[in-house]
C-alpha cells in the first residue's frame, strides 16, 4: 500500500515531468518503454519554444507521443483548451478516439472522464474533462485542415501531418494549406502555444515555410545522417552523438523497431527521394535526389518476344572483379551514370506472364504519341520497346500501333484516355481486329489479338512518373532492351525529370513507359526468388498429375510435396 506523503510524490512527478507521465502512462495502455527518440520528443515538447514543430519519419509515433503530451497538459490545468488539427477530419476523431480512451481505462487519469450527466461534451469531435469550468470551447476539439476552423479558441494548438502528398501537388495548393495554418495566429488564446507535427511530402515544404516565418523546428530522421545529407534542424541530441563518434552515419535511430534491413528494403520500395523526405527529412535534395531516375539502376538486356531467365541479378562488378558497364551505348546521364548489364541470370527461361501496351496519345501541344510495351516475369519487368509516333491519330500512326503489339505480343492495349474521349480506342479497335491471327499463325501459334482500354490519370505528372519507376528502378527491377535503351530521347527525358511542375518541354516517351509500369503494380510485390522456387513447385505438381493420368489414376489427387 502506497501512502498519502507517496501518492502525493507519484502525482506531482506525473504533473512536473512529461517524461515520467509518457513512460507510465505507455506502461498503463501495455506498450514498450518509450525509445529513445520518443523520450527526446518528449522533452521537446514539454520543454520547447510556443511555436515549435517536430519532423520525424513515418512510424515514429510522434502522433501517440504528442497526444500523451495533450493528456498531460490537461492533467496540469483542466481548464486548458486544445485543439488536434489533422490531415482529415477521420485521422483527428481517430487521435480524438485514442485519447479518450486513455483517460477512460487508465486509474490516474479517469478523475478527467466527462460528465455526460452533468451536461459536459463527450462526442467524436470534441470532449470536456471532468473538473472543467462551464465554457463555450470544449476541453478537447478535433476538426480536419480544411474543416472552417475560424471562430474556434484554443491555449493549445497542435497540427498533426497537415502536409499530405495530395494537398501539396501544385503551387496553389500548398499556397491554400499554408494560408490554412495561417488561421491558427487568429485562433490562440494569447499566451498559448502551436505545435506543428509532420513529415515532409515536397521539396516546397510547409515545415520549411514555417521555420523562415520564425517557428523552431527538430528533426529526428529513421538514419543518422551522412556528412551530405543536410539536415539544418536535427534533434540536438542526435547531433551530439554524431559529433562524439558514438553513432555512426547511416546507423538507425530506432534499431529496436526500424533495422537496416528493414529500413533499405523501405528505402528500394519508396524510392530514394520519397525515402529521403519521409525518412530523411531530407528537403534540400542535392542532384543525387533532385534527379531520382538513373540509367544506372536499369539492367540492360536483350529482352525476347516471349520469354525471359526466371531471375535475374544487377550489379557493377562481375565475381571476376570486371565491370559490366555497356560502353556502346552512349549515356546522355549525369556524371557517370550509364547503363549496365547483369552479373547472372538464370538457366531456367519461362513465357511471360503477360505483355502490355501504353499508348499516350499525342495532345494539342508539340508532343507526339509515346508508346510503351512491357512485359512482365516473376517480378521483374521487361522494357521492350519504348518510343513517339508524329501524326497524332493518323492512319500511319495507328498502323505502326498496331503492328508494335503484335510484333512484341501485347495482348493488352490501354490509352490514356483524359482529353480524346475515346476517340484513339475507337479508332485503333477496328486496326487491331484486321491484324489479329487465329491459332495456327507460324508467328503466332497460339494466335493473336488484343483488348483495348482507356485509362483517365490524374495527379501532377511528374509525381507520377517519378513514384511509377523510382522504387522499380532502386530494386533493379527493370530491365531494358538495347535499342529502347539507346533512345536518347527517353534519356534525356528520364535522367531530367524533377518534382517541380513542367520541368520538362515534353515527357511524352517517359510518361508512356512510366504508366505502361505502373499497370503491372499488382504483381510486383512478388520477390524474384521465392517466385522462381513456386513456379518450380508447380510445374513439378504438374508433371506428377500427368504421371497419376497415365497410370489411370487421372481422379487421384498426387502427394503435395510443397506447401503454397
Amino acid at each position: 500500500m502506497q501512502t498519502e506523503q507517496q501518492l502525493e510524490q507519484y502525482v506531482g512527478q506525473l504533473a512536473g515531468d512529461f517524461e515520467f507521465f509518457c513512460q507510465e502512462l505507455w506502461e498503463s495502455i501495455g506498450l514498450p518503454n518509450l525509445a529513445d527518440h520518443q523520450r527526446q520528443i518528449g522533452q521537446w515538447l514539454q520543454t520547447g519554444p510556443r511555436r515549435r514543430g517536430v519532423r520525424a519519419f513515418r512510424g515514429a509515433s510522434k502522433t501517440w507521443v504528442t497526444l500523451g503530451y495533450c493528456a498531460w497538459l490537461l492533467f496540469n490545468d483542466p481548464q486548458h483548451k486544445i485543439l488536434l488539427v489533422s490531415k482529415s477530419e477521420r485521422h483527428s476523431k481517430d487521435s480524438l478516439f485514442m485519447l479518450r480512451r486513455w483517460i477512460g481505462t487508465v486509474p490516474w487519469l479517469q478523475h478527467l472522464r466527462p460528465d455526460s450527466k452533468g451536461g459536459q461534451r463527450d462526442s467524436a469531435t470534441n470532449f470536456d474533462v471532468g473538473p472543467a469550468e462551464n465554457d463555450r470551447t470544449p476541453s478537447f476539439t478535433a476538426a480536419g485542415i480544411s474543416n472552417q476552423l475560424t471562430g474556434r479558441r484554443a491555449n493549445t494548438i497542435v497540427a498533426d501531418d497537415c502536409e499530405t502528398s495530395e494537398n501539396t501537388l501544385t503551387l496553389e495548393m500548398r499556397d491554400r494549406l499554408r494560408e490554412q495554418v495561417k488561421e491558427f495566429e487568429n485562433i490562440l488564446i494569447p499566451g498559448g502555444s502551436i505545435v506543428i507535427l509532420g513529415t515532409p511530402h515536397t521539396q516546397e515544404s510547409l515545415y520549411t515555410k514555417l521555420a523562415d516565418s520564425g517557428y523552431l523546428f527538430k528533426a529526428w530522421p529513421a538514419r543518422y545522417p551522412t556528412p551530405e545529407e543536410r539536415i539544418d534542424d536535427l534533434a540536438d541530441t542526435l547531433r551530439e552523438r554524431l559529433d562524439a563518434g558514438t553513432v555512426q552515419p547511416g546507423d538507425s535511430t530506432w534499431p529496436e523497431r526500424f533495422t537496416d534491413q528493414e529500413l533499405t528494403e523501405r528505402e528500394a520500395s519508396e524510392g530514394r527521394s520519397t525515402f529521403g523526405m519521409q525518412y530523411q527529412m531530407l528537403t534540400h535534395l542535392g542532384d543525387g535526389l533532385e534527379y531520382p531516375l538513373k540509367l544506372e539502376d536499369f539492367i540492360l538486356f536483350p529482352c525476347q518476344r516471349d520469354q525471359a531467365p526466371l531471375t535475374i541479378a544487377w550489379g557493377k562488378h562481375n565475381d571476376r572483379g570486371g565491370t559490366t558497364r555497356v560502353e556502346d551505348i552512349a549515356s546522355l546521364g549525369f556524371g557517370t551514370d550509364g547503363y549496365y548489364a547483369p552479373i547472372m541470370y538464370a538457366e531456367e527461361w519461362r513465357p511471360y506472364t503477360g505483355t502490355k501496351l501504353w499508348i499516350d496519345p499525342a495532345g494539342a501541344g508539340a508532343d507526339s504519341t509515346g508508346y510503351a510495351v512491357v512485359s512482365h516475369l516473376n517480378g521483374y519487368l521487361h522494357i521492350k520497346a519504348v518510343g513517339g509516333l508524329e501524326g497524332g491519330y493518323s492512319t500511319p500512326v495507328l498502323e505502326e500501333l498496331a503492328r508494335l503489339a503484335k510484333h512484341h505480343g501485347a495482348r493488352e492495349i490501354y490509352i490514356e484516355d483524359n482529353f480524346g474521349t475515346g476517340m484513339m480506342r475507337e479508332l485503333l479497335a477496328p486496326v487491331i481486329s484486321r491484324h489479329a491471327v487465329p491459332p495456327g499463325n507460324d508467328e503466332h501459334p497460339d494466335g493473336w489479338s488484343a483488348s483495348i482500354d482507356g485509362v483517365r490519370v490524374s495527379g501532377q505528372k511528374e509525381i507520377r512518373i517519378i513514384t511509377s519507376l523510382e522504387p522499380l528502378l532502386n530494386s533493379h527491377r527493370l530491365l531494358i532492351h538495347p535499342e529502347a535503351a539507346s533512345n536518347h530521347k527517353l534519356q534525356q527525358q528520364l535522367t531530367r525529370i524533377t518534382r517541380q511542375r513542367n520541368c520538362l518541354r515534353h515527357e511524352d516517351e517517359l510518361e508512356a513507359l512510366a504508366m505502361c509500369c505502373h499497370m503491372w503494380k499488382e504483381v510486383m510485390s512478388v520477390d524474384p526468388e521465392v517466385g522462381a522456387n513456386r513456379r518450380r513447385d508447380q510445374e513439378l505438381e504438374e508433371r506428377l498429375r500427368e504421371h497419376y493420368a497415365a497410370m489411370g489414376l487421372a481422379s487421384a489427387e498426387p502427394p503435395r510435396w510443397f506447401k503454397h
